[in-house]
């Protein structure tokens, strides 16, 4: 039985509201990633990644200039891999020069997350960090949502991979039932969690 991390079904969840025509650039995936039937649409996805090993259509390193022409692409999606890099400016930067006008800029972040390789980990960026990095580069209309809230949700987040998969599974469904459950009645529990969110989904516009 495979069990996603509650902040991957929270990210699936959104990119499966996605609709996109045309031309996507995927940072950091390969040519294996699930994710990529969520979305809609008709478009051709492109993936790069640093290590050929991964099974992509490019490879390069996104710290550096993309060699990639401007304007190319409709969007840019990154899931779950700003995290690992340490010259994110550039990569925002690139990623803004890339897309064509009025295309689009997808992305996850962690927030309250482990620390984990990949090969590297640098940063947990908050919802003001996200806007001014974005708006630095000149992406406007940018809607950023919080990712999985709740005191419970954070707990299995960070314990669950301590535990056998049956447990997990168990662990995994209590903790979202409680969640639920002291979201929808406790207007503080929510003021609260909102400010602990898992992660990040944002999209931004050029």
């Amino acid at each position: 039985m495979k069990i996603y991390s509650i902040i991957r079904d929270e990210e699936y969840k959104k990119l499966s509201g996605l609709s996109i025509d045309g031309t996507i650039l995927d940072l950091g995936g390969n040519l294996n990633s699930e994710y990529h039937k969520l979305i809609k649409g008709k478009h051709k996805i492109t993936t790069v990644n640093i290590n050929s090993e991964h099974g992509c259509d490019m490879v390069f390193d996104i710290e550096k200039t993309f060699p990639i022409e401007s304007e190319k692409f409709d969007a840019v999606l990154s899931m779950n891999v700003l995290e690992h890099i340490y010259s994110f400016d550039n990569t925002i930067s690139e990623t803004f020069r890339i897309l064509k006008r009025d295309g689009v800029f997808i992305f996850a972040v962690p927030f309250m997350h482990h620390i984990h390789g990949s090969p590297d980990d640098y940063f947990r960026y908050t919802r003001s960090a996200i806007e001014k990095m974005l708006r630095k580069h000149n992406f406007n209309n940018i809607k950023i949502e919080e990712i999985g809230l709740g005191l419970f949700s954070l707990f299995y987040q960070s314990a669950s991979g301590a535990l056998p998969v049956f447990l997990k599974y168990i662990f995994k469904n209590t903790s979202l039932l409680i969640d639920k459950f002291l979201y929808r009645f406790f207007k503080r529990y929510r003021n609260v969690t909102k400010r602990i969110p898992l992660g990040y989904f944002v999209v931004a516009k050029k």
